[in-house]
């Protein structure tokens, strides 16, 4: 049986991985949007994290003594697992950023965008259809079995990025501007045939004002294309939620593209 130096020698080898581990986990959890809403309580975030960190901790088997490093050498570590986890965040953020900006921009075209709001769950101004969308989105993310996936990801994260290590190659660049580039493809991919509908509405509206100038286009056309903007958003739901699950679908293989640029002999 070992003695308590022996114990507190244990303690000290692998509180360090633990902390490193709940790091990483810690701000995946704390920072996608499933997560990220005011409506999930932080103490069930932080127990979510803890149990995870607990299960992954004997999988890894890494042991790292906190007595041989320097302070500078703890804020390396610590610091490094923050940016892991930051970049597996945004890597699953990309679809409900996207969501977010085809929603900013119908509501831009529509008029919507006069009526942001604050969100009680997020406390930010956000308009009405980009709410539509992420919400949606969010939904889809846990039928599709999304939460699973993503933990399925940060396991295989500490296989593919160990504790501690990261390198930025050109790479690793390239790979950050695309998936900045697909945020704004994907969403103007979802708004685009709203925001070419309410665009020839707006043509209509001026052939119809030159026609008869007695009408009151500004009022019969605010309600017209909010009426239009309502019943596309409902026709377009049909092709919007497979090609959403679909999106989700790729992110998930986007991490293999990720952890291909970590490459360890």
């Amino acid at each position: 049986m070992p003695d308590s130096f022996e114990f507190l020698n244990i303690i000290s080898l692998n509180i360090f991985p633990f902390l490193l581990i709940v790091t990483r986990l810690g701000i995946v959890f704390f920072t996608i949007p499933p997560f990220k809403q005011g409506g999930f309580p932080n103490l069930i975030k932080v127990l979510i994290t803890l149990a995870f960190s607990l299960i992954v901790l004997p999988v890894l088997s890494v042991k790292i003594d906190i007595k041989t490093l320097s302070f500078l050498e703890i804020f390396y570590y610590i610091s490094i697992e923050f940016l892991i986890g930051l970049l597996i965040s945004f890597v699953i953020s990309i679809v409900f950023i996207a969501v977010e900006v085809a929603g900013n921009l119908i509501d831009f075209n529509s008029g919507f965008g006069f009526a942001s709001v604050i969100d009680p769950l997020t406390q930010q101004n956000t308009t009405l259809t980009s709410k539509f969308y992420l919400l949606i989105s969010i939904v889809i993310f846990f039928i599709i079995n999304g939460h699973s996936l993503l933990i399925s990801a940060v396991v295989e994260s500490y296989k593919k990025m160990p504790l501690g290590f990261f390198k930025i190659n050109q790479d690793l660049i390239n790979f950050f501007i695309k998936c900045f580039s697909s945020i704004f493809m994907i969403g103007l991919k979802i708004a685009a045939p709203i925001i070419a509908t309410l665009f020839i509405t707006e043509v209509s509206l001026a052939v119809l004002a030159r026609a008869i100038p007695q009408l009151n286009v500004f009022l019969v056309g605010f309600s017209l294309k909010i009426a239009i903007l309502f019943i596309f958003l409902s026709v377009m739901l049909i092709n919007t939620v497979p090609y959403l699950q679909g999106l989700f679908e790729d992110s998930f293989l986007t991490f293999k593209g990720l952890f291909a640029l970590f490459k360890i002999a």
